[in-house]
């Protein structure tokens, strides 16, 4: 196993955005020396049940791996009658997550999105997202919206009707991946989990595997979010989430002694509160089961992974199979973990989404109490 030793913890945009992140050297040496033999496989495997409900296809950015933007020109709005029909078919199909992206708050090129969002009587995309989110609870699901970067302001503009929220840091690194006139920043990007936490918003966020980053990088990047865990409380999983071919990134994905090993950086990094998830379209989790997973992410009945349309969700027998083959039970979650239910950090209006008297609020609680036992509900997701 090759260990990176002897730079200094540099994080660009660090300053730029005033976040004081330190990691101490002995920490990152510890967490390189990390491999799967030095974890713990987990006493449960648990997973969501969502829809995915892409709101705009448009980007500030330019992610050379990413196929979910669309230039200006080209990018769309979802309507409210749509949101209203996706949300409404998948808590039919017993969803309990209304999960919304797009990509970060798009720039001034894109004059028909905001013409659009006019037209709507919204001054801003975080303005529609919340309209968005209020449509999925009227509906009968608990929101989960990943906007990427955003300043306080924009996610106080949300928070209260969100059950959880989410932002992938990626990488503390600066990589080509992210490269041109509107790149990615680490800083900003860690300003944005740190803003969360400081709002009492229930988070998740994770790191991408395989975009040019080193091992360095990825002890940095687990600790960093440790670090902003450890004053807040609030990151509830953290995905490790291997890079995939796709039409716009042929540079390969990594090894599975790769995703192993990070796979047990993470598990080994992070405190036992914060699970850690693999994305079950995106890698083979029967392989990495062992090294520390304990969450199979949100999955979807009735919706494609729009970030990654070419890799579908896997039928839920085949999560079932894995848990079987792991020895280890298969539990539903809801967006925002039971920890953070119990302690009292949902907004008010999503608590009192959970405690309804009606259908959707006694789904949310069983799923709270007890998990369902997916035997018993053997619809296929991603058929």
């Amino acid at each position: 196993m090759s260990v990176e030793r002897g730079r200094p913890t540099v994080i660009p945009g660090a300053d730029e955005y005033d976040v004081d992140i330190s990691i101490p050297e002995a920490a990152v040496e510890r967490l390189l020396s990390v491999g799967a033999a030095d974890v713990a496989a987990a006493d449960e495997l648990t997973f969501a049940r969502n829809v995915f409900v892409p709101l705009t296809t448009a980007c500030r950015y330019t992610c050379t791996y990413c196929t979910y933007y669309d230039p200006p020109g080209q990018a769309s709005l979802m309507p409210p009658e749509e949101v209203r029909d996706v949300v409404a078919t998948g808590a039919d199909a017993g969803c309990t997550e209304a999960l919304f992206t797009f990509g970060d708050d798009p720039d001034d090129r894109y004059d028909a999105v905001y013409d659009q969002l006019a037209e709507w009587g919204h001054d801003s995309i975080h303005e529609y997202l919340r309209e968005a989110c209020e449509i999925a609870l009227d509906e009968g699901l608990l929101p989960h919206s990943n906007p990427g970067d955003q300043t306080r302001e924009q996610l106080a503009t949300v928070a209260d009707v969100n059950a959880s929220m989410g932002v992938m840091l990626e990488t503390t690194a600066d990589v080509r991946a992210h490269g041109g006139p509107r790149a990615k920043s680490p800083g900003q990007r860690l300003h944005t989990i740190r803003t969360a936490g400081e709002l009492g918003v229930p988070f998740t966020t994770g790191i991408l595997v395989g975009i040019g980053e080193g091992w360095r990088d990825r002890a940095e990047s687990i600790l960093a979010i440790r670090e902003l865990h450890d004053r807040y409380d609030h990151v509830q999983e953290v995905i490790v989430q291997p890079v995939r071919e796709n039409d716009r990134w042929r540079e390969g994905a990594p090894d599975l002694g790769t995703l192993r090993r990070t796979v047990a950086m993470a598990r080994a990094g992070l405190p036992p509160e914060v699970s850690v998830q693999v994305p079950p379209n995106l890698a083979d989790v029967r392989e990495v089961v062992d090294c520390g997973v304990d969450d199979l992410g949100g999955v979807s009945p009735v919706t494609d992974d729009h970030v990654n349309p070419d890799y579908a969700w896997p039928a839920l027998e085949h999560l079932q199979a894995v848990a079987d083959d792991a020895g280890a039970p298969l539990r539903e979650r809801l967006p925002v973990y039971e920890r953070h239910v119990a302690a009292g950090r949902c907004s008010d209006r999503v608590a009192a989404a959970i405690d309804a008297p009606d259908a959707h609020g006694r789904r949310f609680r069983a799923v709270l109490e007890r998990g369902e036992n997916p035997a018993d509900r053997r619809a296929s997701v991603g058929d």
